[in-house]
């Protein structure tokens, strides 16, 4: 039997083994989940959270003193940028820094996929979710850079931890100029949505950041998140059309009908847009350096 016929009948649930494999977020992620709950809960107390787990509270300094966050090298504890920043902000930025942490390069490089344009292309994505948040009012464009920065997390774990699949769709989409998650859905029947989501699930991720992987190729106007949904699907088609990084193939999908008339967006205000995520870009670079 020709092999890629076998494995697209091989269970998915079979594949999602992998995901066993890979590592936990640390203990503070969930630690602040149950803080943030509380209304009581006091800035120092979600300092110290974050500052038992100290390589992550060094990460964490390290970002909010950038000029991402604007305020460079004048926030000198996590407290200090607990009451700057604010709880959420601060949540996302140890998340953020969390899954890159987990996720750095092994060294497994292949001739056709280099991981720092993987991350390019996501951090890129992250900074034009939150461009396209402040552009359409949205009050959450924080958690729309991580949901944007997290969208492909499916094509990591299957890089890293189902590698003989990776490889098939990687060469399929070269070789038939398709879009990477076409090609997963014709060898395998999945794709990096079902997978990331089920990461995601595993981690206890918001509702949010879970819908933006899962749907981000297919959004839906009656989906519960599908504001954070339609962003994250924007964001990507434009760093694809700008050409920030490389998720997997060099093609710019169509983007749903439904999310440009439903973010209010216009080609006359791309301009401007583009620029704004040029900008944002550039001061996410940042993140590069902790993968």
């Amino acid at each position: 039997m020709n092999k890629l016929t076998s494995d697209k009948h091989t269970p998915l649930d079979k594949r999602l083994q992998a995901i066993d494999s890979v590592p936990t977020l640390p203990e503070v992620v969930e630690r602040l989940t149950v803080l943030l709950q509380n209304p009581k809960t006091s800035a120092e107390e979600v300092g110290k959270a974050i500052t038992a787990d100290q390589a992550l509270a060094s990460k964490v300094l390290r970002l909010v003193n950038s000029a991402f966050y604007g305020f460079p090298g004048k926030i000198g504890s996590i407290t200090h940028a607990v009451v700057i920043l604010g709880f959420a902000t601060v949540k996302n930025i140890v998340l953020t820094a969390s899954i890159l942490d987990t996720f750095k390069q092994n060294g497994n490089k292949t001739e056709c996929f280099s991981p720092e344009q993987f991350w390019l292309h996501s951090i890129a994505c992250g900074a034009a979710a939150k461009c396209i948040a402040k552009q359409i009012g949205l009050a959450n464009s924080e958690e729309c850079f991580t949901a944007g920065l997290i969208h492909d997390i499916g094509k990591i774990i299957l890089h890293q931890y189902m590698a003989e699949d990776f490889q098939q769709v990687i060469h399929y989409a070269k070789e038939n100029r398709m879009l990477f998650y076409a090609c997963e859905k014709r060898l395998f029947n999945y794709t990096h949505q079902e997978i990331g989501s089920e990461l995601a699930h595993k981690w206890k991720l918001p509702s949010h950041l879970n819908d933006a992987i899962a749907f981000h190729h297919n959004p839906v106007s009656t989906q519960e998140n599908y504001s954070v949904i339609a962003v994250v699907h924007c964001a990507d088609i434009f760093v694809r059309a700008l050409d920030y990084g490389n998720g997997g193939d060099a093609l710019v999908p169509l983007m749903n009908d439904g999310v440009w008339r439903n973010l209010g967006l216009n080609s006359a205000s791309l301009l401007a847009l583009f620029e704004m995520i040029g900008k944002e870009t550039q001061k996410a670079n940042i993140f590069i350096q902790m993968v």
